[in-house]
């Protein structure tokens, strides 16, 4: 099998006000984790109040090589991804938001390989079972399967043809691309595809694994192979809330074995 060329797109956005705080974790993250695969790195920056900002910004990111793409601040994290398509020609790339905070070696290896797997067509390193259908009638109801857009891998193929195909100008419309009728992964799962939950253990966790996985919202969250804003907060929460937030994601779901996971060595 040939080797596959693979890029990593960051998005640095630059709307908060402690964007920079959130690059440098990154930033600190990527050098203390090796990928264990070649890539190429390229970094979004959107959302910036000036030029100066936008300027101030790329310091955070001063040793790495990467190539800098910017972008408007319309379309939210997946309208970025799709314009930052136009500029990447590698087979595989994988997407990580601004809150990203690598957390296991050879994370992007773990993740390549699962999606090298027969029949796979996109993984993730955050799943949930939560559905929306509270905020909009719209939404499945519950379980919901689809993988968090934190951090995920695809084919640049199906990429672009399913990226592209949003419009996202709301956060709602970002929710519905991420988990509603038409989201990412039940368009995924129609092409007779599966995701996978990718762990720090580098198993990829099928679909009715997912809840067992020790990944986001689940007991220490001690597999998690990328953490974010989202799976920090739960990190903070008390005993019951994480007991509710832990029933919204995954319901009563009972953890099954994991011995029909992917399991790779990554030595």
């Amino acid at each position: 099998m040939p080797v596959r060329t693979a890029a990593v797109i960051y998005l640095a956005r630059g709307f908060e006000a402690d964007h920079t705080e959130r690059f440098r974790r990154f930033v600190e993250s990527y050098r203390a984790h090796s990928a264990g695969h070649e890539h190429k790195l390229y970094i979004i920056f959107k959302g910036f109040a000036t030029a100066m900002h936008r300027a101030a910004a790329e310091e955070a990111f001063d040793g790495l090589d990467f190539k800098a793409i910017d972008t408007d601040d319309l379309s939210f994290d997946l309208g970025a991804y799709a314009d930052a398509l136009r500029v990447v020609s590698d087979d595989h790339v994988c997407f990580l938001n601004t809150n990203s905070e690598i957390s296991a070696p050879f994370w992007l290896a773990k993740l390549l390989r699962n999606l090298d797997s027969p029949g796979v067509g996109m993984v993730g390193a955050t799943g949930s079972f939560e559905s929306l259908r509270y905020i909009n009638g719209l939404f499945p109801e519950f379980p919901n399967p689809h993988l968090r857009t934190n951090a995920f891998a695809m084919r640049r193929e199906h990429a672009r043809e399913l990226l592209g195909s949003y419009a996202i100008r709301t956060k709602l419309d970002a929710f519905f691309a991420e988990s509603g009728a038409d989201g990412l992964t039940r368009r995924i799962l129609a092409r007779g595809l599966t995701c996978l939950v990718v762990g720090g253990d580098g198993r990829g966790y099928a679909l009715p694994l997912w809840p067992s996985s020790e990944t986001s919202r689940q007991g220490t969250q001690g597999n998690l192979l990328v953490h974010d804003n989202y799976t920090r907060a739960f990190e903070q929460m008390g005993a019951q809330e994480r007991e509710e937030v832990t029933f919204a994601s995954w319901g009563r779901a009972i953890p099954a074995t994991v011995t029909e996971a992917h399991t790779y060595r990554f030595d």
